[in-house]
């Protein structure tokens, strides 16, 4: 089964997956590496790779902010080893990322994690056609 690593700025990863593990039980193989302030581009990095050679190929990245630097990050590990990576991070992804690493990997799951974030988001009012035009 892949890993999933999340990176983000902050403590933003490691709040996530707790709310995540209070909807879907305790979840194996996946790490957060925060970057914080004071952490240089350099050290950042060898962190996460250190962290993706503990873990399974064609494991998930997933990220925060697209054009930040934990993107930036995995996405130059990725010309490097055998992983997907995703932006837009949400608690739904992370939900469906813990629930179907079981049967997808790489790819595959990168693609259905995706989904569900585009999914997931919604207006709330037309959802419930709460909008009166």
């Amino acid at each position: 089964m892949p890993g999933i690593i999340v990176v983000t700025h902050g403590t933003f990863g490691m709040e996530l997956i707790k709310s995540a593990e209070m909807i879907i039980g305790a979840q194996e193989n996946v790490k957060v590496v925060s970057l914080l302030p004071g952490v240089d581009l350099t050290e950042y990095l060898a962190e996460v790779r250190a962290v993706l050679k503990e873990m399974p190929e064609e494991s998930l990245i997933m990220c925060d902010l697209f054009g930040g630097t934990p993107c930036n990050v995995a996405a130059a590990i990725m010309t490097e080893m055998k992983i997907s990576a995703v932006t837009g991070l949400n608690l739904g992804m992370i939900i469906e990322a813990c629930t179907l690493r079981a049967s997808l990997r790489g790819a595959g799951l990168a693609a259905a994690v995706v989904d569900a974030g585009k999914t997931g988001c919604k207006n709330i009012a037309e959802e419930m056609n709460l909008i009166n035009n």
